[in-house]
């Protein structure tokens, strides 16, 4: 199988910043964060993240970012809609049965689920658009 490798780093780059600049804004800035802290038996954490949470977050965003431009680019994804179909299926795919299972497995409410899982959605959706259409 050959996989070609030569994907728009600045898009990965962009949609990496965009994923982290969403998750600021869905649980910082709309309080979704706590709500998930209180709904997973935790007590709510105030103030902007940690420099450590923030690379992490960075460094997450990269590696998902450049495996969605590979996906895209060797699947030959390049419009809005491609983007969108690209970033359902990897989150229907890999996250939401991932965290499906541990939901289940460690008994934790559901509703931390939909919660986790509509902030996944967005962001593999935002990503996979991002690095679809600026190839």
């Amino acid at each position: 199988m050959a996989i070609n490798f030569a994907v728009n780093y600045l898009a990965v780059v962009v949609a990496a910043i965009a994923a982290v600049l969403i998750g600021i804004v869905y649980y910082g800035l709309a309080g979704l964060g706590d709500r998930l802290a209180r709904m997973s038996g935790m007590t709510p954490r105030s103030g902007p993240p940690s420099p450590m949470q923030f690379a992490i977050g960075i460094a997450v965003g990269l590696v998902n970012a450049w495996v969605l431009g590979l996906l895209s680019l060797n699947l030959g994804a390049s419009s809005i809609a491609d983007g969108i179909v690209l970033g359902v299926l990897v989150w229907l795919g890999f996250q939401a049965t991932v965290k499906a299972a541990q939901v289940a497995f460690e008994r934790r409410s559901w509703n931390t689920w939909v919660l986790t899982g509509a902030h996944d959605v967005l962001i593999q959706v935002v990503m996979a658009t991002i690095v679809s259409v600026w190839r």
